[in-house]
C-alpha cells in the first residue's frame, strides 16, 4: 500500500500527520510546526482541508469542537515581514546566491526607496 501524501508541498503524508497526532501535536498550530504542513509555498491552499478532516477524524469529533476548542479552524497564515518588489525577485533568482539581505534595505517607505530593482536612496 501506497503513501497517501496530503501536503504536496512538503510530503507530509497520513502516517505523518497519525504518528505526530499519537506523539501529543493535537491542536492545528502544533501540528502545523511539527510537521510543516500549511507552511509550504500554498500556504495551505493545498493541504487544509485534507489535514483538518484528517484532525477531525483523529478527535473523534464530528467537524466543530474539541474539549471547548474550535479544531475546524486551520493554523494562521502569515504575510511576508514586508512586501518585496518582484523585480527584486527576478533579480535575485537571476544573479544567484550572492545577491542577499544587503539589498533588501534599498526598497520600502522607510528608506524613500521605489521597490525597482536597482532604486538606490539617493539622487539619480
Amino acid at each position: 500500500m501506497g503513501k497517501t501524501i496530503v501536503c504536496p508541498c512538503h510530503d507530509v503524508t497520513v502516517e505523518d500527520i497519525r504518528a505526530t497526532y499519537a506523539a501529543g501535536y493535537t491542536h492545528p498550530e502544533t501540528l502545523k510546526r511539527a510537521t510543516a504542513a500549511f507552511m509550504g509555498p500554498c500556504q495551505g491552499k493545498h493541504c487544509a482541508g485534507a489535514v483538518m478532516s484528517l484532525l477531525r477524524e483523529l478527535t473523534g469529533e464530528p467537524a466543530g469542537e474539541t474539549a471547548g476548542e474550535t479544531v475546524t479552524r486551520r493554523p494562521t497564515a502569515r504575510p511576508p515581514l514586508r512586501p518585496v518588489a518582484l523585480g527584486l525577485l527576478a533579480a535575485a533568482a537571476e544573479a544567484g546566491p550572492e545577491i542577499g539581505p544587503e539589498i533588501g534595505p534599498e526598497i520600502g517607505p522607510e528608506t524613500g526607496g521605489t521597490g525597482a530593482v536597482g532604486a538606490t536612496t539617493g539622487g539619480a
